[in-house]
């Protein structure tokens, strides 16, 4: 009689751990099915146009949307610049460092442009930036109207050099102060 206990505990172990791996790979699956859902129903799985230029910048084509009404021909050209600027601030021993990248309507050749100027742009954007103080660089209007003097001084540099300039927009890629 001990041994028919024995045999029927064993029996209930080994249920209740088949009942607890079968509980987690259920939860493990629904999670799985949720993420993919999600993934799925926000587009995450849908083809985007995306062509290279020939220095091997992403030329992003835009997509119909069925709720914009407007077609567009224009695609953008984003690129980077791929070092850091590091400015000191007016009035105070901190100091700005940011990455910059910018925008161009379906120009690569402004792209090679910034890149055969980067020298002259770089020192565009440091002798403009360093004349800002901490209190200038605050609000997210202060740094959009500093994005869009470097975008200025950028076009300023290429007119100079090949009388035409093309930057669209200029975007923060990183903005420590410190």
């Amino acid at each position: 009689m001990a041994n028919e206990e024995d045999v029927t505990g064993d029996e209930k172990k080994k249920g209740g751990l088949v009942k607890i791996l079968l509980l987690a790979l259920i939860g493990i699956l629904v999670i799985v099915i949720s993420v993919g859902g999600t993934l799925f129903l926000t587009g995450f799985f849908d083809e985007r146009p995306v062509e290279f230029d020939e220095d091997g910048n992403v030329i992003v084509l835009e997509v119909d949307d069925e709720t914009d009404q407007k077609e567009t021909d224009s695609s953008q050209i984003y690129s980077e610049m791929e070092r850091k600027f590091t400015v000191n601030l007016v009035g105070s021993r901190q100091f700005f460092q940011f990455g910059l990248g910018f925008m161009t309507k379906n120009d690569p050749d402004t792209v090679t442009n910034v890149y055969n100027h980067e020298l002259a742009i770089r020192s565009a954007i440091i002798l403009e930036v360093s004349t800002y103080s901490k209190d200038q660089l605050t609000t997210a209007a202060d740094k959009q109207k500093v994005a869009d003097t470097i975008k200025m001084r950028m076009n300023q540099v290429l007119i100079g050099f090949e009388n035409t300039g093309g930057i669209e927009e200029v975007f923060f890629t990183e903005f420590l102060i410190q």
